[in-house]
Formats: C-alpha cells, sequence, structure tokens
C-alpha cells in the first residue's frame, strides 16, 4: 500500500491529509495513505522512513525545511539555490537503504498564488520571518523583481527597527512565520497597524484559521489579504507531479 506523509511539528493544523484523500479519491488510488508524522526533532526522519517502508514521498513544513537538507543525497537545483526543502522523493534499494532527492515548491506556489491575487506590481515587499518558507518567498520575489526587506525577531533588522514611516513604503506585506495559526500563543505580527493603508496588501503563508488575526486587522484598515491555502494547493500539487515523474 503506497503512501507519503508530513513531517513538521506541530501539525495539528495541517490540511494536507483532507488534500490528498480528496486526490487519491479522484484519482480513483483506493489503497493509498497519507501519513501525519509529528517530529520535534529532523533527527527522527531514518528510522520514520525505516519504520514505514511503503513510504515513497514526504512533504516538509516547519520548523524542518532547512535542517531536513543534511539528510538528503541529493538536491535539486531550486532547492539548492533557495537553501530550503519541502519535499523528499523517496527512493528504496531494500528497507533499510534509501535514497532521499530534496526538493522545493514552495517558491512556485506563492510565486503562482501571488500573481494569481495581484493586479499591481509592488514596488517594495516586507517579509516577515526568516525561516525556510522565507527563503522559498524570497527566491520568488526576485523572480518577479521585487526588492524586498526581511523583518524577524532574532534577526539583523528585527521589529523593534521597522519604524510605523518604513513600514507605511511597503506595498506588500508577507507572513512566512506561523504566527497566527490555529492553536498557536501568538495571534498577530508586531506591525504598525495604524499605518496601513488601502494600497497594502497581505499574505499570509497561514491558511488555518481562514482568517488570520493579522489578515483581520489589516483588511479593517482597508488593505487587501490573501491566506495560504492556494499555495497549499498549488504546491502539494507540484510535489504530486514531481513524486509520478521520478
Amino acid at each position: 500500500m503506497p503512501s507519503i506523509g508530513l513531517i513538521g511539528y506541530p501539525l495539528e493544523h495541517s490540511f494536507s491529509p483532507q488534500y490528498f484523500a480528496k486526490k487519491f479519491e479522484s484519482l480513483q488510488l483506493n489503497d493509498w495513505q497519507y501519513k501525519l508524522f509529528p517530529i520535534a526533532s529532523i533527527h527522527t526522519l531514518p528510522d520514520i522512513i525505516r519504520e514505514n517502508p511503503d513510504l515513497i514521498g514526504l512533504n516538509v513544513t516547519i520548523p524542518h525545511k532547512q535542517s531536513v537538507i543534511q539528510y538528503c543525497q541529493q538536491i535539486d537545483e531550486e532547492a539548492l539555490q533557495i537553501g530550503a526543502v519541502n519535499g523528499l522523493i523517496i527512493q528504496r534499494n531494500h528497507k533499510d537503504n534509501f535514497h532521499l532527492k530534496g526538493i522545493n515548491t514552495d517558491w512556485m506556489g506563492f510565486y503562482l498564488s501571488l500573481k494569481n491575487a495581484l493586479s499591481f506590481t509592488p514596488h517594495r515587499a516586507l517579509i516577515c520571518g526568516n525561516g525556510g518558507a522565507s527563503l522559498a518567498v524570497q527566491f520568488a520575489l526576485k523572480k518577479l523583481n521585487i526588492p524586498f526587506q526581511i523583518v524577524s525577531r532574532n534577526g539583523a533588522f528585527t521589529y523593534q527597527d521597522l519604524s510605523e514611516e518604513l513600514f507605511q513604503s511597503f506595498q506588500l506585506v508577507i507572513n512566512t512565520t506561523p504566527v497566527g495559526t490555529l492553536n498557536n500563543s501568538e495571534r498577530i505580527l508586531p506591525l504598525h497597524y495604524e499605518a496601513i493603508n488601502a494600497d497594502m496588501f497581505f499574505f499570509d503563508l497561514v491558511y488555518n484559521p481562514e482568517i488570520t488575526p493579522t489578515m483581520e486587522l489589516f483588511m479593517t484598515h482597508g488593505a487587501s489579504a490573501k491566506n495560504g491555502l492556494e499555495m497549499l494547493h498549488l504546491q502539494a500539487d507540484l510535489f504530486w507531479q514531481s513524486l509520478n515523474s521520478k
């Protein structure tokens, strides 16, 4: 019985099992399964693959998109340039001998979803967060020729460095962090909400809940907003295509 799955932590919020269950049904792959592996440490990955010989691929989410690279024997060119992996294609010689190919479909999922949403080209973007998802977003924005600034809690440029005047200069604001995810203790990003205007667009990679608290604040102040559900679907389809062309 072939299966694919998801590694990350936590995973209670994930829509991936529902999405792939519908895909399996539509393709009449009645014996396929989608499994969740909520692992806090990436070092348990080899054991998961050995203990689940039916696994042929894994989606990778927060917080493992960068640390998983150490287990890949092969990485596609885009994932290598990005420095983050959100999909693993598993090839086996036998149960305990496997080859992992790392891919990144996040960047194209974001790229396509953003293009679907925008009716203008932003002259500058603010990326909230500097993890694996942020790296994919940065790659996509470079492809779109949109300059960006990264802000994070512990990076070179922090939320304390982000003045109200500077915040107003961004037409596009992107959340690549788990802030606002269902059951996450942090509900909103520490931004200058009083400075939001109708020319801003907020893209939240979080998709559960459908409208995050930060999205709601942007919309309340006249800006447009979009969640990450379409991006999830697009990157999942790209992963599925890669899995079936291995």
